[in-house]
């Protein structure tokens, strides 16, 4: 039988009291096991400026979505909004062979707070605050801070955690926040909902047909505070997955990635070029480049949309933020160098393609993580590893005379 955690009842909100039927650790759950698994995935360099990096998870194609809002209003006063409100994206992604394509739209929370005494409901976007806090949450999870809860209702992933030790993984990469907004994060998070609807299609396999998927959540399913008045940090937190990410660790389509090295970064578009990196550049090793053109990428992070009339001077800036990111991938170690070439139409320049080559550092990070990968894919199921026969030479001498 599962050892079950012990979470004192008087710990939890009432919201939740009642409604448990058991929680399942880590230690308890083969999916969760394996997805707070982090042995084997240190990076053992001798001039390595962080020693031992933080190892978090990162959810396939699901965190290359531009689902956070880059530009444009990010927080107003209900009375202020904007008649249209919904943020819609393209989505275009090829994650291991299977080829991504469809659109999301994302929907602001509704979140309360005080201005100057009074209570004032306002719109909040989910944007690069929100995705600091929620990558925060997956590194707690990551760590083992997550819980599989059987609720009446069903069965859900939680990340139970203090505001204190949330506060602290966003202090460790340079991102200290307030308790209150660290709060109205998770509270846009929770309140936000993403509508996607894509087609999945096998590249490799063409005689498979497209798998089509649309679905309409929250960023976070649900949300639970529990505490005493004053005692700040030490409040205690639940925040439940929504059931998209239940179902990612389930199958395992996630990938190990270190927390420091990308979020560090001061820049929001190099933290998730970072990222990025750490997904798709899986078979980094010297002489092998990653290329990608400049408004196709910056369309995928959300700095512009597709519709959008890319001038001269907009153009001019794209290039400019993206010589910054890529300053910022050589100082932290991912990359060694890159080149950039001119698409031109007639004699006017287009767009441009970055072509990048990675450090040895960036190499040896990748070889760790992928070892890592295969092993935790091994112990899932998702990978077959073929028992081989071990013939001793009597043996082998044998076969050979009845040949």
């Amino acid at each position: 039988m599962n050892r079950k955690v012990n979470i004192s009842v008087e710990n939890l909100p009432d919201t939740l009291r009642g409604q448990i039927h058991g929680v399942e650790s880590a230690v308890d759950n083969e999916s969760l096991a394996l997805f707070t698994d982090n042995k084997d995935v240190r990076v053992t360099l001798e001039n390595a400026k962080q020693g031992l990096r933080a190892y978090s998870n990162t959810f396939n194609h699901y965190d290359l979505w531009g689902r956070f809002v880059r530009s444009g209003h990010k927080k107003l006063p209900l009375e202020e909004a904007p008649k249209k409100t919904i943020v819609t994206r393209r989505i275009s992604e090829k994650v291991d062979g299977i080829l991504y394509e469809g659109e999301i739209k994302i929907t602001p929370a509704v979140v309360s707070s005080k201005k100057e005494g009074d209570e004032v409901e306002y719109l909040i976007w989910p944007s690069d605050r929100e995705e600091k806090v929620e990558r925060a949450l997956i590194r707690l999870a990551s760590k083992g801070k997550i819980v599989k809860i059987n609720f009446k209702s069903g069965i859900q992933y939680a990340v139970i955690f203090s505001m204190n030790e949330l506060a602290q993984e966003l202090k460790a990469v340079g991102q200290s926040m307030p308790y209150p907004q660290i709060k109205e994060s998770l509270e846009a998070l929770q309140g936000s909902k993403l509508s996607f609807k894509y087609t999945a299609t096998d590249t490799r396999n063409p005689e498979i047909d497209d798998s089509f998927y649309e679905s309409n959540m929250n960023f976070l399913s649900s949300l639970h505070f529990s505490g005493k008045k004053g005692q700040g940090g030490n409040i205690k937190c639940v925040a439940c997955l929504n059931a998209f990410v239940h179902n990612m660790i389930d199958n395992l389509e996630y990938k190990g990635y270190y927390f420091n090295s990308a979020q560090e970064l001061k820049r929001g578009l190099s933290r998730w070029m970072m990222l990025r990196l750490y997904h798709l550049w899986r078979y980094a090793a010297p002489g092998k480049t990653y290329h990608f053109r400049l408004i196709s990428i910056m369309e995928k992070y959300g700095t512009i949309s597709v519709d959008d009339v890319i001038t001269e001077n907009k153009l001019k800036a794209l290039r400019r933020d993206m010589t910054t990111t890529m300053k910022d991938l050589i100082d932290k170690g991912a990359i060694s160098s890159y080149e950039i070439t001119n698409i031109k139409e007639g004699e006017k320049i287009i767009d441009y393609v970055y072509e990048m080559h990675p450090s040895a550092q960036f190499c040896d990070e990748i070889l760790a993580l992928n070892k890592h990968h295969k092993r935790i894919e091994i112990q899932g199921g998702k990978r077959i590893v073929e028992t081989v026969e071990v013939i001793d030479e009597d043996t082998l001498e044998e076969i050979v005379k009845d040949d």
